[in-house]
């Protein structure tokens, strides 16, 4: 009987260890607080945004233009150019969408002057859809954009050094394009020093691990600045309900 209980003593003590060291790390404030505050950032509320026109039935694609520009003109004289867009999926597969892209009056002019089959655009306008009767009697829907903003992008598979060498002006704004979609596809991962610039030269945004620096410009496209008010905006309810939050779990 003696032996037993020398045997059960140093179980007994493991077993009273462990629980205090499970109460301690189930009952501490500060561990439980975090684990309920990181949750509640994910599952917030999604910000509210006023309504606006032009962001109904809103839509943005980014591809190759697949087919030559066909130009109509309309009884009333209204320029009219017609064309498709190639979309890739963002995985490895060998599907792809594809996009009818209709522009009239100034953007239909301005994709006379500068478009042409191959090139790498980003679209911008309002998502549409027709309709197509078959040989065999049966109906296909197309989905469509009616343009309102064109954009070249520059290609991601770009030699970083054919880049630099030779590189006109229209392949610089393409690249700068390109690198403002990467900033708005994972904010998160840049940093914001818009408010601790000391001159000019210095950049406005800073990827955190690649070190890539961006410039805002006045030149830069309407989109640019229309998805940064919006991010802005996102970032300023996200930090005032992250206060309130910890506000309310201190109390």
């Amino acid at each position: 009987m003696v032996a037993t209980g020398c045997r059960l003593r140093p179980l007994l003590r493991r077993l009273l260890s462990s629980q205090r060291f499970s109460s301690s790390s189930v009952d501490n404030p500060a561990t439980t607080g975090s684990v309920v505050y990181r949750h509640t950032l994910r599952t917030q509320r999604p910000t509210t945004i006023h309504w606006q026109k032009d962001l109904q039935n809103s839509a943005t694609f980014i591809g190759t233009l697949i087919s030559p520009l066909k130009t109509v003109t309309t009884c009333h004289g209204v320029l009219g150019v017609h064309t498709q867009l190639k979309v890739d999926p963002p995985s490895g597969s060998k599907r792809f969408l594809r996009i009818f892209l209709d522009m009239w009056e100034d953007m239909a002019e301005l994709a006379t002057q500068h478009l042409k089959p191959n090139d790498y655009i980003y679209v911008s306008g309002y998502l549409q859809s027709f309709t197509k009767a078959l040989d065999n009697g049966n109906i296909i829907m197309y989905p469509k954009v009616l343009v309102k903003e064109i954009n070249f992008v520059a290609n991601s598979n770009q030699r970083s050094n054919n880049i630099e060498d030779g590189e006109s002006a229209l392949e610089k704004r393409r690249r700068r394009l390109h690198l403002w979609q990467v900033f708005f596809a994972n904010p998160y991962e840049w940093q914001d020093l818009r408010k601790r610039k000391v001159n000019p030269s210095q950049p406005d945004f800073r990827h955190k691990g690649s070190g890539e620096a961006l410039w805002l410009r006045p030149n830069d496209p309407p989109w640019v600045t229309r998805q940064l008010q919006l991010q802005d905006s996102r970032m300023g309810d996200i930090g005032l309900r992250s206060s309130r939050t910890l506000s309310s779990f201190q109390l």
